[in-house]
């Protein structure tokens, strides 16, 4: 026998036990909302993640049929038909439901949904350019040189490519050990794709001119390799709340950093996805086509080696 007996429809809602009556036809996360309940939402409601997913142990006949978007996720991450994103659900009847996605952590993070920042409340969804390079042979040479020559030559060649990076009107995004990440595009500056190419080639130039200090300092060689990608990537707050930062997550970057490193394999200095190559073809000459087995990728990545 169902628990529900009022003239209004209501949710039920677990581990809270609470009840929430509704006039019928309210859209799931946005009437939790509108109510107090905790509730994470990291998109914003737009089925591009699932941590409003909840479960319907009752009254899921009363839920709307998936919508294109949340079907996609569900197939995706193959969760069963009793889990729905609140943000595509739309209620005709009384349910009950219980949270998936909210502990004391959540609870935290999702006091923190109201705040905005350089990208919004959450984080939004760009297509930029990624540039990621890194440094050949760093190990060996930091094991070779006293760490503080090691801190020297890393700031010199670090003010060198973000001269050749905001030049072309691109911003360094991370330094991560000898690596740097920079994007270009994030607020609408034109031709993303080509002034990443063309801050590859400075980076190059950059490197080119620091190893004629190491090669008589030291007697080492200092050279980089690049690798560029476009496409989606979500710009955002990450990490903890004391400490989070706006940075970029997504497969383009990914992409970019798995080029850098595959030109170790194909003794280039800068390789390029297909998305980069239709977008400068016309700009820059090309060398050989690589088609890649990327960590992580499955099947073959194209990429192009981008020469003088």
């Amino acid at each position: 026998m169902a628990r529900y007996t009022h003239t209004m429809p209501e949710i039920h809602v677990s581990p809270d036990e609470m009840d929430v009556s509704f006039e019928g036809g309210d859209n799931l996360l946005e009437l939790m909302v509108e109510q107090g309940l905790p509730i994470a939402h990291l998109c914003g409601g737009r089925a591009r993640c699932t941590t409003c997913r909840v479960w319907i142990y009752e009254g899921l006949s009363n839920t709307s049929e998936r919508t294109m978007n949340e079907a996609a996720m569900a197939e995706r991450l193959e969760l069963p038909d009793q889990v729905r994103l609140a943000c595509q659900t739309t209620l005709n009847g009384s349910i009950g439901l219980r949270r998936l996605v909210l502990d004391k952590t959540d609870e935290q993070l999702d006091s923190q949904l109201g705040k905005s920042g350089p990208s919004g409340p959450v984080g939004r969804e760009v297509n930029v350019a990624v540039l990621f390079t890194d440094i050949a042979g760093y190990t060996e040479m930091s094991e070779a040189l006293p760490p503080y020559d090691i801190v020297h030559l890393l700031n010199r060649f670090f003010h060198r490519a973000g001269e050749a990076i905001e030049t072309n009107a691109g911003a360094v995004d991370n330094y991560m050990g000898d690596a740097v990440l920079a994007l270009f595009g994030l607020h609408g500056e034109e031709d993303p794709a080509l002034c990443a190419v063309r801050s590859g080639f400075g980076v190059l130039d950059a490197a080119k001119e620091l190893s004629y200090y190491t090669e008589r300092a030291y007697r080492m060689p200092f050279r980089v390799r690049v690798g560029i990608d476009f496409g989606s990537v979500l710009y955002g707050t990450m990490g903890a709340t004391t400490s989070s930062r706006e940075t970029v997550i997504g497969d383009t970057v990914n992409v970019a950093s798995r080029l850098e490193a595959a030109n170790k394999t194909t003794g280039t200095e800068m390789l390029v996805s297909q998305s980069v190559y239709d977008l400068t073809k016309d700009s820059f000459t090309f060398g050989e086509r690589h088609d890649l087995a990327l960590k992580g990728k499955q099947g073959h990545v194209t990429a192009h080696e981008v020469v003088r």
